[in-house]
Order: C-alpha cells, then sequence, then structure tokens
C-alpha cells in the first residue's frame, strides 16, 4: 500500500480497533494478539502514530451498542486527540450490519477521520467506495448465513427434545451422546421444593423465596435469585419437560424437575395471591396481541403508534406494518373459525356429562378423603384446647399434640391443593362459557386486556403464528378440538360416545383447568 500520511510534514494519527466474537476467543487472547501485531506493522509500514488501541472481548458485531466501539467514537470525536483514522484487522471487525458499517463510516467521516483495513483494499475513489460497500455487504452475508444456520440447528435440536440455550436454576448445560441439552443439577432439588411450598399457598411467594434461598438455592453465578427471576421460574414451563421456541411447543427428552400437576397448581396459585403480571410484564390494552403472535421467523409481534396517532403491529420492531385494528380484525376471523354451533354444544355437553365423571373419580375420593382428615384435624385441636382449658392437658402436652397436627394438616393441605379443582362438572363450565364457544371474537372484544390475553392462551395455548396474509396455530385448547370431532364425518353415524371420541378423551380429562380457568376469567359480567 501507498504511503498517505504525512501531510505537510504532519504524521498521521491513528487508533486501532481489534475484536473477538467469543468469550473464548478473548481469553485465549491469540486473535486479539494477532489482530494487534498485523495493525501495529500496518501502522509502522506507512509512518502512522498509533494514539490509543480499543480491545473488545467477546463481543458480537452484529451491533453498534459495544462497549470499546463506544468508546473509540468518543475518543476520535474529540477534535484534542486529532485522530485522522481508525485502522482495523478486517472491515467485519468494525460491523456485519451494513446498516450500522453505513452510519458508522458517516459519523467517523463528520469527524475528519476515515477507516483502513489491513487486508482490504480501501481507496476514497468510485471503485474503492464499490469495494467497500461489497465486503460490507459479504460481511453481512456471512453473519446472516451463520444466523440461518444457527436457528436452523436449534430448530433441529429441539425436533429432537433438546434444549440448547442456556439452562436456568435447577438444570446445567451438558452433552448426551456428543448433543447439547440440559440436566438437572444439584439445584434440582431445591427448585422442586420451591413449587411444592407455593402450590400449598400458605406462604408468601417472596417469603418462600427467602426461604429456599437459605437453604441454598443460587443461581450459576452464586448470587441468591432476585424476585423477578423466582417468579419467572415459578411460571417456566421448561421445569415440565416442554421447549416453548419459535411459537411452538417441544417435548424434551432432558429428566422433568416439576410434575406438570404441580406446575398447574402453582400456576393458580399465584393467580389466586392476585400477583400482578404486570410487576414484570407490562400488558398494552391498545395492542392485545403484541408477544402472542409470532412471524414464520419465530419473531414476536410488537405495536406502537405511528406519529404518535396511527396505531400499527410490527414483527420484532421492524419489518412490514401491520394496521392494528385491520390485523385484530382478521385475529377475531380466525378465532371465529373455531366456534360452535348450538347444537355441537348440546352433543359436547352430553359426552362431557358421561366422561367427566368416570375421569375424575379417584381424584375427586382422594379430595374427599383429604377433607375429611382436615375436618378431624380441626375437631381433634378443639377438643385438645377444651381439655387443656379444664387442666386435663398441661400447655406443653397441648403444644406439642398441636404442632404435630398443624404438621400433618400442612402436608394434607398441600396435597389437597395439588389435586386441584375436583368439585362440579364441566358441563356448568360450558353453560357459563356457551357464549364464548359460539362466538369467541365477541367476549374477547368486550373484554378488558387482562381477560383477553387468558382468553388468547386459552383457545390457542401455543399463541399464533401470521404470515402477512393469514394466521395459524400449531395447538387449539381441547374445548376446541372437541369440535373436530363433532364434525367428522363419520360422527352422525357413529355414536360419539364410542372410538371417535377416543382421541380426546385424555385432553378432556383436564376439565378441571376448564373450572378454574372460566372461574377465574369471571366472565359472568360479560355474559348478563
Amino acid at each position: 500500500m501507498s504511503k498517505e500520511i504525512k501531510t505537510k510534514g504532519v504524521i498521521k494519527r491513528i487508533v486501532i480497533y481489534v475484536r473477538v466474537s467469543t468469550v473464548e476467543q478473548a481469553e485465549e487472547g491469540n486473535s486479539l494478539i494477532t489482530q494487534q501485531k498485523i495493525c501495529r506493522e500496518y501502522a509502522d509500514k506507512n509512518e502512522y502514530e498509533v494514539v490509543e488501541v480499543f480491545v473488545e472481548r467477546g463481543e458480537s458485531a452484529k451491533t453498534a451498542n459495544r462497549t470499546e466501539l463506544q468508546r473509540m467514537l468518543q475518543f476520535v470525536a474529540n477534535k484534542k486527540n486529532n485522530v485522522n483514522a481508525v485502522v482495523v484487522y478486517k472491515i467485519d471487525r468494525l460491523s456485519r450490519n451494513t446498516d450500522d458499517y453505513s452510519q458508522l463510516r458517516l459519523m467517523l467521516k463528520r469527524y475528519g477521520v476515515s477507516i483502513k483495513s489491513v487486508t482490504e483494499q480501501i481507496e476514497d475513489t468510485p471503485v474503492g467506495r464499490f469495494m467497500e460497500n461489497m465486503m460490507a455487504n459479504v460481511a453481512q452475508f456471512d453473519n446472516d448465513v451463520r444466523t440461518e444456520r444457527c436457528v436452523g440447528g436449534m430448530r433441529n435440536a429441539i425436533s429432537e427434545g433438546r434444549y440448547v440455550w442456556t439452562a436456568p436454576v435447577g438444570y446445567s448445560n451438558v452433552k448426551v451422546a456428543g448433543k447439547a441439552t440440559i440436566a438437572p443439577s444439584d439445584m434440582a432439588p431445591l427448585v422442586l421444593r420451591a413449587f411444592q411450598l407455593v402450590a400449598t399457598g400458605l406462604q408468601t411467594t417472596d417469603s418462600i423465596r427467602l426461604q429456599i434461598t437459605k437453604e441454598g438455592l443460587v443461581k450459576k453465578n452464586g448470587k441468591p435469585v432476585s424476585k423477578g427471576y423466582f417468579y419467572a421460574m415459578l411460571c417456566n414451563e421448561l421445569y415440565t419437560g416442554l421447549i416453548i421456541k419459535f411459537g411452538e411447543i417441544y417435548k424434551g427428552t432432558f429428566e422433568v424437575i416439576v410434575p406438570s400437576e404441580l406446575f398447574a397448581q402453582v400456576q393458580r396459585v399465584l393467580k389466586n395471591k392476585g400477583h400482578k403480571v404486570s410487576e414484570y410484564k407490562t400488558d398494552n390494552p391498545e395492542f392485545p396481541l403484541r408477544r402472542f403472535v409470532f412471524s414464520p421467523q419465530g419473531l414476536k409481534l410488537t405495536g406502537s403508534f405511528a406519529k404518535g396517532k396511527y396505531p400499527f403491529y410490527r414483527f420484532g420492531g421492524k419489518g412490514s406494518n401491520y394496521q392494528r385494528d385491520e390485523l385484530q380484525r382478521r385475529f377475531e376471523f380466525f378465532m371465529d373459525s373455531y366456534c360452535f354451533r348450538n347444537d355441537q354444544v348440546a352433543k359436547l355437553k352430553r359426552f362431557v356429562r358421561e366422561k367427566f365423571h368416570n375421569a375424575t373419580q379417584e381424584k375427586r375420593k382422594e379430595a374427599s378423603a383429604l377433607e375429611t382428615k382436615l375436618i378431624e384435624y380441626a375437631s381433634t385441636k378443639d377438643s385438645l384446647i377444651q381439655k387443656n382449658l379444664k387442666g386435663v392437658v398441661s400447655d406443653s402436652i397441648l403444644k406439642q399434640q398441636l404442632d404435630s397436627i398443624e404438621k400433618k394438616e400442612l402436608e394434607d393441605r398441600a396435597s389437597l391443593a395439588m389435586l386441584g379443582n375436583t368439585v362440579g362438572s364441566p358441563e356448568e363450565v360450558l353453560e357459563f362459557i356457551e357464549e364464548y364457544l359460539t362466538s369467541p371474537s365477541t367476549i374477547w372484544k368486550k373484554a378488558n386486556i387482562s381477560t383477553q390475553i387468558k382468553l388468547q392462551w386459552f383457545q390457542f395455548p401455543s399463541g399464533t403464528i401470521y404470515d402477512g396474509k393469514e394466521f395459524g396455530t400449531t395447538k387449539v385448547s381441547s374445548v376446541f378440538k372437541a369440535k373436530e370431532v363433532i364434525l367428522s364425518p363419520l360422527s352422525a353415524t357413529v355414536d360419539f360416545i364410542g372410538l371417535y371420541w377416543d382421541g380426546i378423551v385424555d385432553e378432556l380429562h383436564q376439565w378441571s383447568k376448564v373450572m378454574y380457568f372460566a372461574q377465574s376469567l369471571n366472565l359472568s359480567p360479560l355474559l348478563s
């Protein structure tokens, strides 16, 4: 390369910027040392004065929000430093995003600072500028290809039931047969205990967090779990063996820490205690579909007002805008595509009436036995107190007996809580939400934001996907799955309690959850 430094006897002042994208590379230091060595040799060859070296350790070039890059921009912006150029090993060390690179180049140009690549020819000529743009595009293309391969690899992994992201507390990232996944760590028993304590509903969530922390529950960095992290842990379905990614749900092949029944009970307890989800996650009544609808690429839907007054949705904060009211109208149409006719609701009630009793018989027996024991505990405690007042039982014996009873009572209340709702009949629920089954969008439009969110996730447990034209989903509530059997061409000739209902019997056994759903939504004001 030609020498272009000395202008009227003044030596050109430069800064060197080097970067590696992974922590492993940063710790090994080989790439950083090599980059610095070649950049300094380039400076010596061209008689540049190196005034500062900025070393970026383990940060990706996908974004311009990097610690050392920002510090470098501040340094060159200061006229006192009199910087003439930024020297990099390759353009992709500076940025792998064409938009970011263009912004960086324009910003540096305003400061009178040029970009020099040691291994690439960059000249301030039409051909040189064209080549510079080409190299920036190649860097982004390479980055996009890597991202696509990475996402493809992730999809393949979860289709095999493997979780390849950073493991939450209670799990460790491991390799099984040479493939990445997760396995329970030594924190797993404490995570399970936290769920069991919350399931009883006898203590506040934060008091349980503090108790479990004292017993040894910490994050991987050794720090105690915060309130927000603990609540997120209690709501994380990964502990039940489910991987929820890219708008879909997969069954993991790793060991489950929390049984699904226990997890469901914890969610009921959290809702019954009035835990405000908005404390951790804000729902906007203007945009009820945010974070519920996904693009085919897995981006979540966001929403905002353009120019302060025009509401639009978009995916991931970028890409095409969708007029809010039109997108919600399409979503309402999609909800109603699963609606029931009145005769179908009657047929569903008939089936539920015959099937539900047998499906929950054992649970009801167990719940009845536990309730009987709780009544006996109360009676025994009253009897002991009366005997104590009469002097028949001493204070020390009374305390000992009461402590023993209360311990048993606590255990039985926890067992009863984990059984869930065993009272009533799903038919009562159907009566209660019949209007919702026949016209889901009508109820959805009337509801407040909290109820809208619950209705959305109830009908479509895995969320929905919008491809720019139509909505789709990978999973529909068991209530609406029953319709598929009702509408079967065979259902008119085959009795509905026979073979063609067997495929959904397992899901309809979960009607106790639907009962709680109707109660928690408090739909009666909407249906009156």
